[in-house]
């Protein structure tokens, strides 16, 4: 596939812990062969260095050591552990600070947009992130409450990504019953900037310091960047977005050396009608399965029973969940 010169073209963030770096070459090949807009430069962000090559034809592929990254893990863990919470889940944190904060990574004159992609989340169709209005294509992910066999979707009377984006910017609220995360995010300069600068005005702080400060002590995931950002954007600059639906196969699992691979997803699908699969395994499995909002009483104790590997399918707002095991097979 050749990219559209048509389009605006993009930056590229992967953010990449130490147990993604296996996959990150699918994931790096997937956005080459299928990101319709022209990537200026792809950058990884990681703590060592990954075997990716420096260059491919029309794009520069650079790497970020993630100890450079202001704020760090040492940051973080810090701060949470001076406001007297548990800083065991810095590192979650950091990868959703250096999100919000892709722009201090890139240098003035990069692109006004930056896709952001997990490192265990693989295109397979070709796909615009950027139309040629550049407007951003943003993902209306996953229901801010799962039920499944149905696109029927509303909101929840409680969710805390909602309630810690609320405190953290003034007048944000959700649009939609649908939560913006689905491994990738298209972040918009001008509206990031904006949405920064309401937060250092209402709190007095830095971004991420207030973005600590309002999340929820009490869960693993107190806050969430994707959920954040989509509604505000959604709501401050309706037209510079435009949502839309991918159907991709997630599959979730705990962080164990005999888990399902990445390679073993996107070998899976090949035959597929899927735009996009993931592979990602967690730390703390059926710690964060207990505490997820999005997940309704019922059906998280139907999950605890058998905290195995899941699969989700999400398509067009339908959400189908299934256990996934070897051999893997995903239907068209």
């Amino acid at each position: 596939m050749q990219a559209d010169g048509r389009l605006p073209s993009l930056d590229v963030l992967i953010l990449a812990a130490e147990k993604d770096l296996p996959g990150l070459g699918a994931c790096v090949e997937g956005l080459l062969a299928h990101c319709r807009n022209p990537i200026a430069t792809l950058r990884i962000v990681s703590r060592s260095r990954p075997t990716v090559p420096d260059t491919v034809p029309g794009t520069r592929i650079a790497w970020t050591d993630e100890l450079r990254c202001v704020p760090g893990v040492r940051d973080i863990h810090g701060f949470l552990r001076a406001s007297g919470r548990d800083p065991s889940n810095a590192s979650w944190y950091f990868q959703q600070l250096v999100k919000l904060r892709c722009f201090d990574l890139l240098p003035a004159d990069a692109p006004e947009h930056v896709l952001v992609v997990d490192a265990d989340f693989v295109l397979l169709r070709d796909t615009v992130f950027v139309d040629a209005l550049r407007r951003s294509l943003v993902p209306y992910g996953y229901p801010l409450s799962w039920r499944l066999g149905t696109r029927e979707h509303r909101l929840p009377n409680r969710h805390t990504a909602l309630e810690a984006a609320s405190r953290l910017v003034p007048g944000w609220q959700p649009v939609d019953a649908y939560s913006g995360m689905q491994h990738h995010m298209v972040f918009d300069r001008t509206i990031l900037d904006d949405l920064a600068e309401r937060a250092r005005h209402a709190h007095g702080t830095s971004l991420w310091q207030a973005f600590l400060a309002t999340s929820d002590a009490g869960k693993w995931t107190g806050a969430s960047e994707y959920v954040l950002y989509r509604h505000f954007a959604e709501r401050f600059f309706p037209d510079r977005i435009r949502p839309r639906h991918l159907r991709a196969v997630d599959v979730i699992q705990a962080d164990t050396r005999d888990g399902l691979r990445l390679s073993e997803v996107v070998h899976a699908a090949r035959h597929s009608d899927l735009d996009a699969v993931g592979c990602h395994r967690f730390l703390h499995y059926a710690e964060r399965l207990a505490t997820m909002d999005y997940v309704p009483d019922r059906l998280r104790r139907a999950l605890l029973q058998r905290p195995g590997p899941l699969q989700l399918r999400l398509d067009r707002g339908l959400l189908m969940i299934t256990p996934a095991s070897r051999p893997l097979v995903l239907e068209s």
